[in-house]
């Protein structure tokens, strides 16, 4: 019975027919799914491995392990997310003994600052916003990329330490054993270093960012001077235009009910040239008997165009109106 299987096996082979019981030619091939092809190209790592990563973490082990396997199987480390490098920055890197990255963190915090105030805020005393904005430049934004790549930064490193532990040990327990008699982590350090760089960059960054600031009121105070004599301008503008000449008795009252009135000392409209002088008051203690002269000019098609000519203000408190012309 067996032999008499077999050969009607072997021939229906033969002649190309489907055996008896369901089963499929020999010249046939087996086609795994997608989900399993798509698995056949990745990276095995070994269980070992994993071990190795959790020891040399030491604290929050699994934490850091689950994702180091994963940069494993990908075969490279990629942008993640680390909540304690976001809110702890330089003294997560210090505790995980990364000491030039903690020094990064908090020099992107310098440099945010000083990206920040070596441009004009707009116009307008909006304190909140600019403090807002400062936030976003010397905190968050620093933060963010200190978070964004910690994960990647730490995998390298302990990659490092496992595969020096190994190429000096002949086994696994071995590779383990050397690596328990280093500290994976240093709160100690951690915590003195990370305040001491911390406290270091934000009274440097503080600092700046004040001075900044009072620039920018600075700034403020004298944009809403000039348009506070705006109505003498346009005084100037509208003797010119009908009939020549430059009035010789202008109206001040539009002037004196403007509420940045309280910042001007003295103002006056030069009734040979048009020119409008401002003399600034004590408001402003920096500014205190300084002045700013708008100076108006004509061009081929009788248009006048204003010149913002300041006497004796640093050029930190210029307003941008004082940069170029005042074209009204």
């Amino acid at each position: 019975m067996l032999a008499t299987s077999a050969l009607g096996n072997a021939g229906a082979v033969s002649s190309g027919l489907q055996p008896a019981g369901g089963l499929s030619r020999l010249v046939d091939s087996i086609v795994f799914p997608p989900y399993v092809r798509s698995q056949q190209h990745e990276r095995r790592v070994r269980p070992a491995l994993a071990v190795l990563f959790r020891i040399a973490v030491g604290p929050h082990g699994d934490y850091y392990a689950h994702r180091f396997v994963e940069f494993e199987r990908r075969g490279r480390a990629g942008p993640s997310w680390n909540w304690a490098a976001f809110c702890l920055q330089p003294v997560w890197a210090f505790y995980r003994r990364l000491w030039g990255y903690g020094i990064a963190c908090a020099l992107l915090a310098l440099l945010g600052a000083l990206a920040f105030t070596a441009f004009e805020f707009p116009r307008g005393d909006y304190a909140l916003l600019w403090w807002g904005c400062a936030a976003l430049c010397c905190w968050l934004f620093p933060a963010v990329i200190c978070a964004v790549f910690a994960n990647a930064l730490y995998y390298r490193r302990v990659r490092r330490w496992v595969q020096r532990a190994e190429s000096h040990s002949r086994s696994a327990e071995a590779a383990a054993k050397r690596l328990l008699q280093r500290r994976p982590a240093d709160a100690l350090q951690a915590v003195l270093l990370g305040t001491g760089i911390l406290l270091c960059a934000g009274s440097l960054a503080g600092s700046r960012l004040q001075i900044a600031y009072h620039a920018h009121t600075m700034r403020a105070a004298l944009e809403q001077v000039i348009a506070a004599v705006r109505p003498l301008q346009r005084q100037v503008e509208d003797g010119w235009l009908r009939s020549r000449a430059i009035p010789q008795q202008p109206d001040y009252r539009a002037v004196r009910a403007s509420p940045a009135y309280g910042l001007i000392d003295a103002v006056d409209v030069n009734g040979r040239n048009g020119r409008v002088r401002i003399d600034l008051g004590g408001a402003m203690p920096e500014l205190e008997g300084r002045s700013i002269l708008l100076a108006p000019a004509v061009d081929a098609w009788q248009k006048v165009h204003w010149l913002c000519v300041p006497i004796d203000i640093p050029a930190a408190y210029l307003p941008a109106s004082c940069d170029a012309d005042l074209r009204q």
